[in-house]
């Protein structure tokens, strides 16, 4: 399997080559880092790929704010057509199939956030959703992410949902005597072995940055 190169320093180094083509979920909580890594990633990808972001309540205005507080412009993938954002909120047709139509033109596919979705769709249309996706990209092998939230949905649908996707990214905070630790966990990662650490990781002006290799444990 063709790794898919990120364009994060260090992570990409670590995972031998990039994240392997697949349906990825990123787990974590508000603005503990996981947007910032998908729009981050997602920027990078967008120079030779087209990348579909969908929302459900977040405007693109308000996404576009948040990241140009890392430094992270997509006006140029914007006019292009490399970038570009769909409301899910708008939709008058099943959200399955806006999102498969976008991903059987090769472009990858953000989905912020699954969480939201859940609030107004059952369980079991999402698992549907994601095994749709799961499906397709068999055959046009890009990458893809899909948010959620931790703590938005009952624990035994949070279990399955990362089930349910080929891959999992598991972001997570806590306070500690020293202040604010932030960790990247990878899992369930189909395709590849990926030993299991727990990678530091900090947010600031050059946005998501994968810390020293040393503090890797």
């Amino acid at each position: 399997m063709k790794l898919k190169k990120i364009g994060i320093s260090g992570l990409d180094e670590f995972l031998g080559g990039g994240l392997p083509p697949i349906v990825t979920l990123l787990l974590g909580s508000t603005d503990n880092g996981s947007e910032t890594f998908a729009r981050q990633v997602a920027l990078f990808r967008s120079k030779k790929k087209g990348i579909t972001y969908f929302t459900v309540s977040k405007t693109p205005e308000l996404i576009k704010n948040n990241m140009s507080t890392y430094n992270l412009d997509i006006s140029l993938q914007e006019k292009s057509g490399r970038w570009k954002f769909i409301s899910l909120n708008t939709l008058s047709e099943p959200l399955k199939d806006v999102i498969i139509r976008e991903m059987k033109k090769n472009r990858s596919v953000v989905l912020d956030s699954i969480s939201e979705l859940l609030l107004e769709h059952n369980s079991k249309e999402i698992f549907d959703l994601i095994s749709a996706m799961n499906t397709q990209n068999n055959e046009t092998k890009e990458l893809h992410f899909i948010l959620l939230t931790k703590g938005m949905q009952d624990p035994k649908t949070e279990i399955a949902m990362q089930y349910f996707a080929d891959g999992v990214l598991d972001f997570e905070a806590s306070w500690k005597t020293e202040g604010l630790t932030q960790s990247l966990t990878i899992r369930n990662m189909s395709g590849v072995i990926v030993p299991t650490h727990r990678l530091p990781y900090s947010l600031g002006k050059r946005g998501f940055t994968i810390e020293t290799a040393t503090r890797i444990t």
